[in-house]
């Protein structure tokens, strides 16, 4: 009885601590990934032709879906600490979870953009400006009613006490069968299309001689690009094949870690390349350390170094 009594004391205190830090990971990623999100932004909106060029419509979409997955992380770790209902926290969670899967879509979204643009140049720009609002609408709109839709199906056929039953050290899904499928479902499909998107735009580089041996910032760009989705897409399925339940909470916390990071790196991975270029072309920017030092050793880092006289057009 001592011994069984110590064992669930000691395994109360070691989600109330992973609580903990999962907040504090959570806080740390949204104060990054806003304060680069509205950087960024801000640096999109103000410049015509970037407002006009589908790839940063993704991008700034995709930061918008990472900030708010920081944020809901944030508030629902930090109420479970409080005499909070389990159904909000699962309520919360499933927000959080649907802002998840945005993030996730439009990264495979980012992916299918530049294969479309390298592949089908001439029908490129009609077909993606056509359609790129209403994917989007249709992503936010989705996602939600996916979230929703799952709590209504396990609602008919568990009790409502076990659907929502708190699970403080890294919830993870509902429990029941569909939602596990369709979550794991959900992730396969985007990680093939993202993965059939690089392939086709490697063959074509290949073809067109863009990705030759002498070409390394070019294969260097495609290796981080892959790391980064993998540590998107990764995670997830690790988190949603273990399911619901106290097992394995090193497992699903690692996991977790790993998705935090690879959160704070978009938009260092995917936005520093044209955020580095737009600052520096901006006069009132050429005395600034940040851009002047800091913002050339991080893209240099991620995307290569760019070569002098190729600009974005104004």
């Amino acid at each position: 009885m001592n011994s069984s009594n110590c064992s669930l004391r000691n395994e109360s205190d070691l989600i109330q601590t992973l609580i903990a830090v999962k907040t504090g990971l959570y806080f740390i990623n949204f104060t990054f990934t806003t304060t680069m999100s509205i950087l960024i932004i801000n640096i999109v909106r103000q410049n015509y032709k970037m407002r006009k060029e589908v790839r940063y419509f993704f991008l700034c979409h995709h930061l918008i879906g990472s900030t708010l997955f920081c944020a809901f992380g944030v508030i629902s770790n930090a109420i479970q600490t409080s005499q909070v209902q389990t159904l909000w926290i699962w309520i919360i969670f499933r927000v959080q979870a649907a802002t998840a899967e945005s993030v996730l879509i439009t990264l495979a979204l980012m992916a299918l953009n530049t294969c479309l643009a390298v592949c089908w140049p001439l029908r490129y720009l009609a077909f993606v400006h056509s359609v790129k609002n209403k994917v989007t609408a249709s992503i936010w709109i989705g996602t939600i009613f996916k979230s929703t839709l799952l709590i209504i199906i396990e609602g008919t056929e568990q009790n409502p006490e076990e659907i929502f039953e708190e699970e403080p050290s890294c919830p993870t899904m509902l429990g029941g069968n569909f939602a596990k499928i369709s979550g794991l479902l959900l992730i396969s499909l985007l990680a093939a299309a993202i993965m059939t998107g690089y392939i086709l735009l490697c063959r074509e580089g290949k073809l067109s001689g863009h990705f030759n041996s002498s070409n390394k910032k070019a294969r260097k760009t495609i290796i981080i690009h892959g790391l980064q989705m993998s540590f998107h897409i990764l995670p997830p399925l690790i988190i949603g094949a273990i399911g619901k339940g106290t097992k394995h909470t090193e497992i699903k916390f690692g996991a977790f870690v790993v998705f935090s990071f690879a959160q704070s790196f978009s938009p260092m991975v995917y936005g520093l390349l044209f955020f580095k270029i737009c600052f520096i072309d901006r006069p009132w920017s050429h005395d600034s350390y940040f851009v002047k030092t800091l913002i050339p050793i991080i893209s240099d880092v991620f995307v290569g170094p760019k070569r002098l006289g190729t600009r974005y057009p104004k």
